[in-house]
């Protein structure tokens, strides 16, 4: 991508001219996406018009924050589940070749109350 910007001039652009920083952004992400190669492209676009909606439902820049970090914390933990149940029949890690323990995780699920 031509034309990269640094930090210092990325922030006069959201302070001065945001309209600028967010057609960059999307020309950006465009270009990620372009580039890529075309068995993920789909897959991209998806992920970006998720991105893309969980920004526009956001009441605040800090809110729109929150929700796209929650998105990448599911997404490592779906990972993390998926390393952790590939598991030979010995309990060897299928992958690693590590010692992985046979136990359950337990877990007390709360109920939220509602406002």
């Amino acid at each position: 991508m031509a034309n990269l910007f640094d930090f210092e001039e990325l922030l006069k652009l959201a302070q001065n001219d945001p309209d600028k920083l967010e057609q960059l952004r999307i020309q950006w992400c465009e270009q990620i996406i372009h580039d890529a190669p075309s068995e993920y492209r789909r897959k991209l676009r998806g992920l970006q018009f998720r991105i893309d909606m969980e920004r526009r439902k956001a009441k605040s820049p800090m809110a729109a924050c929150i929700s796209l970090s929650g998105m990448m914390h599911d997404s490592f933990d779906r990972l993390r589940y998926a390393l952790n149940e590939a598991t030979d029949s010995t309990g060897r890690n299928a992958l690693f070749n590590e010692e992985m323990p046979n136990t359950p995780e337990l877990a007390t699920v709360l109920p939220f109350r509602r406002a």
